[in-house]
Parts: structure tokens; C-alpha cells; sequence
């Protein structure tokens, strides 16, 4: 797993972090970061390596995007085994009650809010 901290599931088991994503989109790595990691940093394409690229001119190799590596966010990937609304958009009280547990934790931790995967194939509501 690559996420950071333990957040467990939630009181029934119908919610859980299973990863982290990227947010907008995970950065994306280049010819130019791999050759300024090469010279510049024993071939470590680390945090470094890409803000130093950067600052060469090297970008998010993701069309269009003029973000900075350090405006790509991550965060947390919800699992869902049921709804995460009603049919009047009001969030499960399962699934609130779980985030509101484990917010602090994953702030902590870095990460700037919840992406959800639906698992439910086929599962009704509850």
C-alpha cells in the first residue's frame, strides 16, 4: 500500500482507504526530468530531481497542465461497498461519520481531501 497511516474501516465495513491518487492527476515525468536526475542527482529521480528539473524548464508532462509539482496533491482513495448518497443527495451516515474520524489523521498526513471507487457491483443501498 502506499498510503500513509492506518484509517481502518468504517463502523460497518462498508467504507475504506485502499490508496492514495493523485489529484488533479498524478504528475507525470519526462525525458527532461530524467536527464536533470542524471546529472544533477546520482539518478535519483526523487522530490528533488523534479523540483530542480523544474526550475530548468521541465514540466507535468500531462497536456495542458501548468501546475508545479508541489500543487499535484494526493489524496486519500475511499473504497465503497454501498452508496455514498440517498436519493435526495443526503451523504450515508456511514461513510460521514468515517471521514469525520479519520480527517485529522489524513491531514496529518498530507493529503488534501477523498477521492471514492465504487465496489458495490450490484450491492443495493444499505
Amino acid at each position: 500500500m502506499t498510503f500513509k497511516g492506518n484509517y481502518g474501516e468504517s463502523v460497518k465495513g462498508n467504507f475504506r482507504i485502499i490508496d492514495s491518487i493523485g489529484i488533479p492527476h498524478p504528475y507525470c515525468i519526462g525525458p527532461r526530468h530524467v536527464a536533470y536526475a542524471s546529472d544533477h542527482c546520482m539518478g535519483m529521480l526523487g522530490a528533488d530531481a523534479i523540483r530542480g528539473a523544474e526550475r530548468n524548464g521541465a514540466g507535468c508532462c500531462v497536456r495542458g497542465c501548468n501546475l508545479p509539482y508541489d500543487e499535484h496533491e494526493q489524496a486519500l482513495l475511499v473504497e465503497c461497498d454501498t452508496w455514498i448518497t440517498d436519493e435526495h443527495r443526503k451523504a450515508n451516515p456511514e461513510l460521514h461519520e468515517y471521514l469525520l474520524k479519520i480527517k485529522d489523521m489524513a491531514e496529518m498526513n498530507g493529503y488534501s481531501g477523498f477521492a471514492f471507487k465504487d465496489n458495490r457491483q450490484g450491492k443495493d443501498n444499505g
